[in-house]
């Protein structure tokens, strides 16, 4: 208000919106960072604003857009952390080392859609002189040229040549069997260079929780030893379990490194069940999950295809703005709009491998093979 006769003041000019509110800016300037290269594409609206707008993309981007430029896409920006560390976990790290003296042979098991992922960082320091037998456990679940180029990137590598099999079937249950005594062969021969009777050999099974330990050693025993169930966690001590007469095996609890290496490695296992649902948000690894499909499909046909994805569901991730978008879409569509349970149908339908087989992970080529290409 102003007395009678005060020449009226000046307007006040007005803040504007994005001033006031940082977050707006980022939402308005979306487009300078999924602009592609290869295409050009920007939203005109807004292109006075482009540089403004921050480096790190925001959370939900154009699938259809930032699938040109997918190496650079990271799936968990601005996605909660994963965090997981039970106390059981910490015990059985501490003990490890203990226990593993007793042990000849150390079967290292993996996750044949993640390899890279479910290595434990901890394990060279383990085995030591130990043999070492590597698996990789749901070969169902892998496309037959994901299993092929990672056995011939391993067998190239210091490491074993890995043993493909499946812990619910029973798939190279007796190969992993052989190769165990063959690297345990050198416990006898030198008791019987020292003239001592010969005695089992000690093999231990380590891995991620979830990853198959305990299922696959009821099957190598052949009938229910070891207290196996489809969630993480359930084996909290270390248990010896008499195959036959050859071979004794040591069920151990899954093991989670003590420092997580990447976000992107937490969300992994989140993804393939190979660490436990109080960790992580359902919703968060299902959009990072949709996202992570169509990044390796673009980068990977072999590794996966989401034709079963689109025809099951009717809906094209490549057509939303990113994996919420996707998952909104899906709940109003087949859901009700229970956007909670369309997360987990999604994160479900993969894990079982009703979206046909997929594999998130492949072998980097050697610096050599790089030069000579």
């Amino acid at each position: 208000r102003r007395r009678r006769g005060q020449a009226p003041s000046p307007p006040t000019p007005r803040t504007p919106a994005s001033a006031r509110n940082p977050m707006l800016v980022a939402l308005l300037c979306v487009d300078s960072w999924v602009t592609s290269p290869a295409t050009g594409r920007r939203h005109t609206l807004w292109r006075s604003m482009a540089p403004a707008c921050s480096a790190v993309p925001p959370q939900g981007a154009i699938i259809g857009s930032w699938l040109d430029d997918a190496a650079l896409h990271d799936v968990t920006a601005g996605r909660p952390v994963i965090d997981w560390y039970p106390g059981h976990i910490a015990k059985a790290e501490r003990l490890m080392s203990e226990v593993l003296s007793m042990v000849d042979v150390v079967v290292e098991l993996r996750d044949a859609r993640i390899p890279i992922s479910t290595a434990h960082p901890m394990l060279q320091t383990w085995i030591g002189s130990r043999g070492h037998v590597l698996a990789l456990n749901r070969r169902d679940l892998a496309p037959e040229v994901c299993l092929s180029e990672w056995t011939a990137a391993m067998g190239l590598g210091s490491g074993p040549e890995p043993v493909l099999v499946d812990a619910k079937k029973g798939t190279g249950v007796e190969e992993l069997r052989r190769a165990i005594l063959e690297e345990g062969r050198y416990v006898n021969e030198r008791r019987r260079r020292r003239g001592i009777n010969p005695r089992p050999v000690r093999a231990a099974i380590l891995g991620y929780p979830n990853v198959g330990k305990s299922a696959l050693i009821n099957r190598l025993v052949g009938q229910k030893k070891a207290k196996s169930e489809n969630r993480p966690g359930v084996t909290r001590g270390f248990c010896w379990v008499r195959i036959d007469p050859q071979v004794q095996l040591l069920d151990s609890p899954g093991i989670i490194p003590a420092k997580q290496v990447s976000q992107r490695v937490a969300y992994h296992l989140a993804m393939c069940d190979d660490i436990g649902s109080a960790a992580y948000d359902a919703r968060s690894v299902a959009a990072a999950l949709v996202e992570t499909l169509a990044l390796v499909e673009r980068e990977r046909p072999s590794y996966v295809r989401l034709g079963k994805m689109r025809e099951r569901w009717g809906i094209n991730p490549e057509d939303c703005t990113g994996g919420e978008d996707y998952i909104n879409q899906l709940a109003e569509a087949r859901f009700t709009g229970d956007v909670q349970r369309a997360a987990t149908t999604i994160v479900k339908d993969f894990r079982s491998g009703l979206l046909g087989k997929m594999c998130l992970e492949w072998p980097e080529p050697d610096e050599e093979e790089e030069e000579e290409a």
